[in-house]
């Protein structure tokens, strides 16, 4: 009996987005057994692993999101497909999440300057985008920010601390979020979102150790007066919120999409083990139904989250309206998180002591999935905005 049916379902897909996905698990199969060398390298070399990055970029993959045309594979369900493919094959490409989403937000909301300066270095793979938005005390409610970016003279003046940014080591640029004017200045009124150089003077980036969960670097970024030019500003002086939004919609689908494809590699390699390691009697672990019902259900929810993703990524491409999308991004979010936590957890159970093998890779797959859970956005967050903007529940203020 095959196993055809545990294959990832490809309904709804055009013929151009199917091609895609297939050329995608081809390239992503071929460097699978260097993913502890690619996520190692990331770390250790502060780039992308040369060879992965040079095939990924000859195929125009970081452009599939900022305009590929949908009809052309395109759109940010093309990009999507290409990071779970490579997810599945236990290859988490955080960085390109994060760029592309940022990317994305300054397409939309400019202002010309940093589309000129960016957009086109991103598409083409050069430059990478982080984003610094959480604080110690507020976490991701960027609304009590207390970082202040001041105009001065034509310029910006940033003051700050933010908590946890991913992948300083390797972006060129970070987007820093924080409060329109000093706390003592009359006319202070929003929120101002800037590209800043991590490396500028009176910037010091703090690394935290996390482990180098999701395969990056992690950091704080303190910010001492730290010049930024005019010219580095994303959307407009007390409109950062303008630009949070359409990145928060990019970065969830993306997100998502990573875990679908963690959750269907932990998946795989849990039927594996499970078909192959006997510990008594003549038939595998895989015949307990104490190990089969979990898989089944996983496999069952892995089903119906991938078609979500997709077809979430296909309305956002299809332009449907802004809000609700997020509501489709958020629960996607939370959905996606959920599974791969539990699909990794399983796996560990699966795996017996092998998972605990730092050699096997099991532990960075299992707190990786967990870290999903809690960043880059909380699940307590996501079904905030649920309850709030679709249930229409009433909220704390």
């Amino acid at each position: 009996m095959t196993r055809a049916h545990t294959e990832p379902t490809t309904y709804g897909l055009s013929p151009a987005h199917q091609r895609l996905l297939d050329d995608a698990h081809e390239v992503a199969a071929s460097f699978a057994p260097q993913a502890r060398e690619i996520r190692r390298h990331l770390i250790d070399e502060h780039e992308m692993h040369p060879a992965l990055w040079t095939a990924f970029c000859a195929r125009g993959w970081p452009a599939l999101a900022l305009g590929t045309p949908p009809g052309d594979g395109g759109g940010l369900l093309g990009l999507a497909l290409v990071l779970e493919a490579f997810a599945e094959h236990n290859i988490v490409l955080w960085m390109p999440v994060l760029s592309s989403a940022l990317a994305h937000a300054i397409a939309e909301v400019g202002p010309d300057p940093a589309r000129d300066a960016w957009l086109g270095r991103v598409a083409s793979g050069e430059a990478f985008l982080a984003m610094a938005t959480t604080e110690a005390e507020t976490g991701h409610n960027i609304f009590r920010s207390s970082t202040e970016i001041r105009a001065v003279d034509g310029d910006f003046v940033v003051s700050g601390i933010k908590r946890v940014t991913s992948g300083l080591d390797v972006a060129e640029r970070v987007l820093v979020f924080g409060r329109a004017g000093a706390a003592d200045d009359e006319r202070r009124s929003g929120f101002t979102a800037v590209l800043v150089d991590p490396r500028a003077p009176g910037a010091t980036m703090v690394e935290l150790p996390m482990g180098h969960r999701e395969g990056v670097r992690q950091f704080a970024l303190e910010l001492d007066a730290v010049t930024v030019p005019g010219d580095a500003i994303v959307g407009e002086p007390g409109q950062g919120l303008m630009a949070m939004w359409p990145f928060t919609q990019v970065e969830r689908i993306l997100t998502s999409a990573l875990c679908v494809g963690s959750a269907g590699y932990a998946i795989a390699r849990s039927v594996e083990r499970a078909s192959s390691r006997t510990i008594s009697g003549t038939l595998p672990i895989g015949a307990a139904q104490a190990v089969a019902h979990p898989l089944a259900a996983l496999h069952a929810r892995l089903q119906a989250v991938r078609l979500f993703v997709r077809q979430t990524a296909a309305r956002f491409d299809a332009g449907v309206d802004g809000f609700v999308i997020a509501g489709e991004t958020n629960s996607a979010k939370a959905l996606t998180a959920d599974l791969a936590y539990d699909a990794a957890d399983h796996a560990m159970q699966v795996m017996g002591a092998d998972a605990w093998d730092e050699r096997e890779g099991w532990l960075d797959v299992f707190l990786d999935a967990r870290l999903s859970r809690s960043g880059p956005v909380s699940n307590e967050f996501a079904l905030n905005f649920i309850a709030q903007h679709v249930l229409g529940l009433p909220a704390h203020r």
